[in-house]
């Protein structure tokens, strides 16, 4: 529980770390720890009216396992642009002392999306295998940004992050592309030009939603009634906000997602997970 004299009112956010103990796996006791800290973004969110929804493989949970996916090890959430900036000012005065709010300013972050990270864990991923990490490495839940446009914007998100050769329509020429759009960028700047870009494809009557322009792990735009209105979901026994068509959105993403994949194809982040034990970073805390 943390409280903070925040002006005239009284801030009271709890986060329960010993639900971790109830785990009988490690990856379990993980899961347990990212619930928690789900719950308190949720509280966070209904409390000052911030849209967010399950995404990826954790809606797809929500919806075949009413819950994580058995051998899921992250929590993904999305918060529309302008929702995912209000959260970013809200958070460091709402989250508990548990919880840490990692951001490119608040930390040696590498991603341009935001982690909320267990200050009393370690979460190493397979990518940081024999690394010497100077970020937070708790375990985590990730919130991405999505922007609501009125037409496709691929070819800007590919200008603004110089990725031309990972599109089927540009690779061929992205020898030329990238060099050109490096230039523009460093001349222009990324957060100018990423601000230009999100006010010419946005408008009062946006008709999609898609992932961030300043990122490009995926590349799929959901027409705006697949999202909204959003609905509750139960989730390991909680309510939490999803898309109004799910079946639509995970289809999107997946295909037929209710087949279970073969088991090689279960696919986990981690490549240590320890609940109990504290990362090295400042923030980090002794369970």
């Amino acid at each position: 529980m943390h409280l903070c004299n925040n002006g005239n009112r009284l801030r009271i956010m709890v986060y329960d770390k010993t639900v971790r103990t109830e785990g009988k796996t490690t990856l379990r006791q993980a899961q347990l720890v990212m619930l928690e800290m789900m719950k308190v973004v949720d509280k966070i969110c209904r409390k000052h009216d911030i849209q967010y929804w399950l995404d990826a493989g954790t809606l797809l949970g929500a919806v075949r396992h009413k819950g994580f996916i058995p051998w899921d090890d992250d929590l993904d959430i999305i918060m529309p642009r302008g929702d995912f900036n209000r959260f970013i000012e809200i958070a460091p005065q709402e989250l508990p002392e548990d919880l840490f709010l990692q951001t490119r300013k608040t930390d040696k972050s590498i991603w341009k999306w935001i982690k909320i990270r267990d200050n009393y864990s370690t979460f190493i991923q397979k990518t940081e295998k024999d690394k010497k990490i100077k970020y937070h490495q708790g375990i985590f839940m990730d919130i991405f940004p999505f922007d609501l446009v009125k037409n496709g914007y691929n070819i800007s998100k590919l200008f603004l992050n110089r990725r031309f050769q990972i599109s089927e329509k540009t690779k061929k020429i992205a020898w030329i592309l990238n060099p050109l759009s490096t230039l523009l960028v460093k001349l222009i700047g990324f957060e100018r030009l990423k601000k230009y870009f999100i006010k010419t494809h946005s408008g009062n009557n946006p008709r999609y939603v898609t992932p961030g322009i300043d990122f490009t792990l995926s590349f799929h735009s959901f027409e705006y009634d697949v999202i909204f209105p959003l609905k509750e979901i139960d989730f390991e026994g909680y309510s939490f906000m999803a898309p109004s068509d799910p079946d639509k959105y995970l289809t999107t993403i997946f295909g037929d997602y209710m087949k279970l994949p073969e088991e090689q194809a279960r696919k986990t982040h981690a490549y240590k997970i320890l609940p109990f034990k504290k990362c090295n970073h400042k923030m980090s805390l002794q369970y």
